[in-house]
């Protein structure tokens, strides 16, 4: 419905309201030149059917029906109308000023308003000192952000009593704006000063997020909490300015994790070089051809997943290279390598390199053969028939191996475990599950 259809005219409230109070629905409709009146007046030209509506209300808007003079609308209708004629300022600044907790309680179960006002109104909520689903308003609060932003809400309901929703909606979630209100609450502020805090586990979902921003991550990087830090410093791409204050706390755990990254600011990797992470840098960064000539000197090079085939022919020429070159999974010259005739380079081929193109020779590299998801499954079968324990560890693991190995490797303790953790056993135990069997 459009409440401006009714400007200049009186609207009667049969019942009572659900999402708003008759004062808050009163001051919205005054702004826009509507009368809120309760019960039936004659000159009403809509009447909103409340909720519990008294006996009198009943009887007189079955006549009313009969009548046809007038229009009906439902309180649910007539609510929705009303959040989307609210002006999110005054609302939120009587809200500030009146700092009234009931009230925003309210407002924040109000299931009407949108996604941007909650946010705002949410950050003037105070958990007392307490987490999130400790207090029986605290858990209606955290139920309400769950049911707004969880996104498979419909499918499980329960969630938003779950400590799982709340994580869901992070980890679900892209908007930034979201991410910083819920990084902002109480309780997980609480937690930047207390490593053993039960929501350490969500301060790790922030400092590896995607979406989080420089405003979060920094404060992360300022916790007391070092494993925070750490994972922060294991993003795969930072801001310079997340980047410096890192390198300045000359942690050796947290410069080795910067080393790793695949993208760093030129003054952080010239950094990172003085003091001692040529090796890893070499063999993580993604390569320039600047990137390429400062650290070419480095056999880890060869490791890089970023090498260009020019780069890789190059690197081939000097036998330094051979063995990271072999242990590389992006790595195109596989049949370069196994023409050294090396059984060395020949194993780490046989473990790395894509061998769809290959005939490989099993005898004496059963197991990397097993251990390569990119093995052809009849050789994964032959290796299997010879019951090598070795290979039959490496079977258990690749995602490759037929499910028919992998029920029989289950059956065997020593291998159990593993096949459980398997993804294509996993998929397959669920498909069955799916189809009743």
């Amino acid at each position: 419905m459009e409440l401006q259809n009714y400007t200049n005219k009186k609207i009667a409230l049969f019942g009572k309201p659900r999402a708003f109070t008759f004062d808050e629905l009163q001051s919205i409709l005054s702004r826009l030149d509507i009368e809120l009146i309760e019960g039936y007046d004659d000159h009403s030209s809509l009447i909103i059917e409340g909720a519990v509506m008294p006996t009198p209300l009943q009887i007189k808007a079955e006549e009313l029906y009969e009548q046809g003079d007038v229009c009906f609308v439902s309180i649910d209708e007539f609510e929705q109308a009303a959040a989307k004629a609210i002006e999110p300022k005054k609302v939120l600044m009587h809200l500030k000023l009146a700092a009234n907790q009931e009230k925003i309680v309210a407002y924040l179960q109000n299931d009407y308003i949108d996604d941007a006002l909650f946010l705002d109104i949410l950050k003037l909520y105070r958990f007392e000192g307490e987490n999130f689903f400790e207090s029986d308003t605290n858990r209606d609060i955290t139920a309400a952000l769950i049911r707004r932003f969880y996104t498979e809400y419909e499918k499980n309901h329960n969630i938003q009593y779950s400590y799982i929703g709340l994580l869901g909606v992070i980890e679900q979630s892209e908007d930034t704006t979201l991410l910083e209100t819920i990084f902002s609450l109480e309780p997980v502020q609480k937690a930047l000063k207390d490593p053993s805090d039960p929501n350490a586990k969500l301060l790790e979902l922030f400092a590896l997020h995607p979406s989080s921003s420089q405003r979060i991550l920094s404060k992360l990087v300022k916790s007391d909490n070092p494993t925070l830090i750490r994972t922060v410093a294991q993003r795969e791409e930072l801001d310079t300015e997340i980047e410096e204050e890192l390198l300045q706390l000359e942690d050796p755990a947290i410069d080795d994790a910067l080393a790793r990254a695949k993208e760093l600011d030129p003054t952080s990797i010239q950094t990172l070089i003085e003091r001692g992470y040529a090796d890893a840098l070499a063999a993580s960064l993604h390569l320039t051809k600047e990137r390429f000539e400062l650290l070419r000197t480095h056999p880890s090079i060869a490791l890089n997943e970023t090498l260009t085939q020019e780069i890789q022919q190059e690197l081939f020429a000097d036998l330094r290279y051979h063995k990271n070159l072999a242990k590389n999974p992006a790595c195109s010259l596989t049949k370069e390598l196994l023409s050294l005739n090396d059984d060395t380079i020949r194993a780490l081929v046989y473990r790395y390199h894509d061998l769809s193109d290959i005939k490989p020779s099993i005898e004496g590299f059963e197991a990397e053969l097993a251990a390569n998801a990119t093995t052809p499954k009849p050789l994964l079968e032959t290796i299997y028939t010879k019951n090598i324990h070795e290979a039959n560890q490496a079977l258990a693991a690749n995602p490759s191996t037929p499910v028919e190995i992998l029920y029989q490797l289950s059956f065997d303790m020593r291998y159990a475990k593993t096949v459980k953790a398997n993804p294509t056993f996993g998929e397959h135990i669920k498909t069955l599950h799916a189809i009743g069997v």
